[in-house]
This record gives C-alpha cells, sequence and structure tokens, in this order.
C-alpha cells in the first residue's frame, strides 16, 4: 500500500506517491494543465479507486472530472451539474467533491459556486441539484455577509455513521445539516459565540462597515457562521471542527453548540484545518495575520499550530518548514491527514510547496518540484 497525495492548483493538478514508509516520494507530469482544480478526493469505494477533480476552466467551464486509472485520463462531462432554470443561477465552478457514505454505493456530493450541492448515485457519471438546501428559505442572504455578493459550497461531510445525517458549509451562508438525506436542512452554526477580543473587534467594525438587511432571528448577521473549512472527527462524529474568518471553534453535541478554541493561536484568521483519522487525537490549523492591511499571510516563518486536548492549548510546529523570512499562506482545502498509523500530516502552501510529516507533526520534509499556487491537498493510501 502506498500513500498518494493529491494535489490541485490554480493550473493543473499533480500526485505525489510515497514509498512504505513515506521518506521517498515520486511525482506525476502535470495533470489536467490549465484547469484550476479546486479540489480532488479518492473514492475508496472502488478498485481500483475513482479519483473525482473539482476543476474548473475559463473556456470549458466548470466540471466534476473522474479518472480510474490513478489521474492518467479525465472524464471531464458533467450532465445535470446545472440549477433548474426558474432559479436564474448558473454554476461558475465547483469547490468541493466528496464520495458518500460506504453504505451508499455510487453515491458522490459536489458543492459548487453560487452556493449549491448535488448529488449523484452513479459514481459521478451524472448529477441532479439537492432542492430543499439549493432554494433553502435563507439562500436570499447568502454572500451578503460583508458585501460579498456570492456564495460557495466548500465543505461536504458525511456522518460515518448515519448515511443521511449530512452537512454542507456555505461561505457567509451558514453550515447546514439534514438527517433525512437532503429532504430538509437546518443551520447549525448560528450558536458560535466568539470570545477572541480582536475577532469580536472585527465583528463589530464589520457590523458598521457593512449594515445588514432585515435577516430572520436564527441567521447571523455578522457572518460569523462562515467557516472557511468544516470537517466532522470521523473517530467521534458528534464533534465538529470549523476554522472560520473570525477563529476556530468545535462543537461537541452535531453543532447544538460551539466552543470558541482560539486562545493560544496567533491569530483568529485561517482557512485549512485538519483532523486525525485515527487516534492519538489531534487537530491542526495554519494562522495567518488579519489586518486592515489585508496582508493575509504568515509573518516570517511558516508554521502549522496542533493541538492534542481538544483545542485547550496549541502547539506551533516549524521544523522543516519554511522560515525565516518567508510570507506565504495556505487556503482552506490545503491540508490533510492520511489515517495511517504515526498519521502522516500534508500542507501545500501558495508560494507552490508541498510539505509532508509522517510523525503526526512533529517534522517535516518539502516534497519535490514548486508547483503553480496550491488550492487542495488530500491523502488517501491504497
Amino acid at each position: 500500500m502506498r500513500t498518494h497525495v493529491l494535489v490541485g492548483s490554480r493550473k493543473g493538478a499533480w500526485i505525489y506517491s510515497s514509498d512504505e514508509k513515506r521518506e521517498r516520494w515520486d511525482v506525476t507530469a502535470p495533470i489536467m494543465p490549465g484547469w484550476t482544480i479546486q479540489h480532488i478526493s479518492a473514492d475508496l469505494r472502488r478498485d481500483p479507486p475513482r479519483l473525482y477533480a473539482a476543476a474548473n476552466h475559463w473556456a470549458w467551464g466548470p466540471s466534476v472530472a473522474r479518472s480510474d486509472d490513478g489521474g492518467k485520463t479525465w472524464e471531464k462531462r458533467t450532465p445535470g451539474l446545472a440549477f433548474p432554470q426558474d432559479m436564474g443561477l448558473s454554476v461558475t465552478s465547483v469547490w468541493h467533491v466528496e464520495p458518500g457514505h460506504a453504505s451508499e454505493p455510487g453515491v458522490v456530493y459536489a458543492g459548487t459556486q453560487p452556493g449549491g450541492l448535488f448529488r449523484s448515485e452513479d459514481w459521478g457519471e451524472s448529477w441532479a441539484p439537492v432542492e430543499a438546501l439549493n432554494r433553502h428559505r435563507f439562500r436570499p442572504f447568502w454572500g451578503q455577509a460583508g458585501g460579498a455578493g456570492d456564495s460557495c459550497l466548500h465543505s461536504i461531510q458525511v456522518d460515518p455513521r448515519d448515511a443521511r445525517r449530512v452537512y454542507a458549509a456555505i461561505s457567509s451562508g451558514g453550515t447546514y445539516f439534514t438527517e433525512n438525506a437532503g429532504e430538509s436542512w437546518e443551520l447549525c452554526s448560528h450558536g458560535i459565540v466568539v470570545t477572541t477580543p480582536a475577532a469580536k473587534a472585527l465583528l463589530a467594525e464589520f457590523a458598521e462597515s457593512f449594515p445588514q438587511p432585515e435577516l430572520p432571528p436564527d441567521v447571523d448577521p455578522a457572518a460569523m457562521d462562515e467557516f472557511h473549512k468544516f470537517r466532522i472527527d470521523p473517530k467521534n462524529p458528534d464533534r465538529l471542527w470549523g476554522q472560520s474568518h473570525v477563529g476556530v471553534f468545535r462543537s461537541e453535541d452535531r453543532g447544538g453548540r460551539w466552543d470558541d478554541v482560539t486562545e493560544g493561536l496567533p491569530s483568529f484568521h485561517g482557512f485549512p484545518l485538519a483532523i486525525t483519522k485515527r487516534h492519538p487525537d489531534a487537530v491542526f490549523v495554519v494562522p495567518i495575520e488579519y489586518g486592515n492591511d489585508n496582508f493575509r499571510v504568515v509573518n516570517g516563518q511558516f508554521a502549522v499550530w496542533r493541538s492534542s486536548d481538544s483545542g485547550k492549548s496549541w502547539e506551533r510546529l516549524t521544523s522543516g518548514l519554511p522560515g525565516p523570512n518567508d510570507y506565504q499562506s495556505a487556503y482552506r482545502e490545503a491540508m490533510d491527514t492520511d489515517g495511517l498509523e504515526s498519521e502522516g500530516v500534508y500542507v501545500g502552501t501558495t508560494n507552490g510547496e508541498v510539505y509532508a510529516s509522517n510523525d503526526v507533526g512533529e517534522h517535516w520534509q518539502r516534497l519535490p518540484g514548486t508547483l503553480p499556487p496550491i488550492l487542495s491537498v488530500s491523502a488517501a493510501a491504497w
């Protein structure tokens, strides 16, 4: 069994493959050169695995591309990936692709911009909109926070215990869940309470600078429910994690209540978030600078921060990571874990560098090559 790291970038994709010890790595030639690859996932329910890519092209449009030969060839036709005509919306890009539950072979989910959820029941060969979420009563307010004016559905998570329970996180729109396989959806991110003083000040500034239209009482006018990345803990699926615009949050009751666990981090702002798939438990984030100057990078030393106690404390991990005088960041999909013994952690940077750790983040090595700006990193073993 080899570990594979699937990397999406602004100008194509690459796949890294390791030896059994995850010490030496090979990398492919560019895959789908010229396409913007927001995310790649491996569907291990098939043998060989089917790869899905959230692939977007300025001329050819959006696609959920799929490959059955390890990324050598791809089928980009994506019938059914469209909003109904009466909604007056067009899919401009695909952001995320998530294989369904093990008990539902063939089911795959895709998230789009504008915010939309689509479902396939034939391994991505055809698609249909999930109408109950796409026509949600809160849709008129998606994308309005901060004057953004648009939305994207960037995180989809399926409860490993129950195929009918699915989560979907929407930029500037909130995070929703269904317990009936998509027939109805409820908001589960409106219970967030921000405690970090700098983040509270930012929310007050937002409220003053971007007056919001009248919203229902259970929609957050400051969009602090805007998770940049949302994940379910596969080891304890009642536990949810979110890296939001204004902090890192954890829920122990499937989104009923959220605790702000940002204290101990150098910044409340960041994008990627990864969780170990086996014990020992750990969560990883990459905080970046936040201020009116729009700097939005790590300040000189690229660092991954790890918590091994559910966010009560954080450790700064830098061994093998670039710095000092290194100024870059990591996008929302650009970090993942592999679920193997002595869990591997992988992160891609905006400067096109991929780093791997085979000891839960203690030490890092740079993988071969310098790629275009990296948008996504996914790890899988087969």
